[in-house]
């Protein structure tokens, strides 16, 4: 709140400041691209099947990053929440659209490649709901913790151990293997 007795900040400040909070947030981007980038796009796009759709999200995720000068603690985790939510909403979209128009659209999706090398535990991970697919991503193949991974999805750790402990189940079942601890 500004009193009365204060100028207000001219532009040109507040051009400043948000230039350097573009600095920041570039240096920020540079670091998640060189390190996380790929593997979050593989990540997003084997929780929502289509990979085109994954590195838009990713890249809208990043944008958002940019324009609200947000810095969260575990960028690639954030990063993998918000972009799967991107490609979700574009889905719903494009079936909204598609029911409008009435004309098939093509559901073809390329492969997700470097996730699994067997198709079956690709099957299987797939198969799993949304919320324990895209949990199961973090935890493994972006080796998130489950405190980070609560945080970015705004759950408890208690249910993020949760959700992992029925996708290992469901993927073990799925699979024909017989897990230590589960039954």
């Amino acid at each position: 709140m500004i009193a009365l007795n204060q100028r207000p900040k001219r532009s040109d400040d507040l051009l400043s400041q948000w230039g350097e909070g573009l600095r920041d947030s570039s240096d920020l981007i540079r670091q998640f691209v060189a390190r996380d980038y790929g593997k979050v796009v593989a990540a997003v796009g084997a929780a929502t099947g289509d990979r085109d759709a994954a590195e838009d999200g990713v890249q809208t995720a990043l944008l958002k990053v940019i324009r609200d000068n947000h810095k969260p603690d575990q960028l690639a985790a954030w990063v993998t929440v918000v972009a799967i939510n991107e490609v979700r909403q574009v889905h719903r979209r494009r079936k909204t659209e598609q029911r409008v128009t009435e004309q098939p659209t093509d559901t073809t999706t390329r492969p997700i490649e470097g996730i699994a090398a067997a198709t079956d535990l690709r099957s299987a991970v797939a198969e799993l709901p949304d919320r324990q697919r895209e949990i199961v991503l973090m935890f493994y193949y972006l080796d998130t913790s489950v405190a980070d991974i609560a945080a970015a999805m705004q759950i408890s750790s208690g249910t993020v151990k949760t959700q992992l402990h029925r996708a290992r189940a469901a993927m073990a079942t799925r699979l024909g293997i017989q897990e230590q601890g589960v039954t």
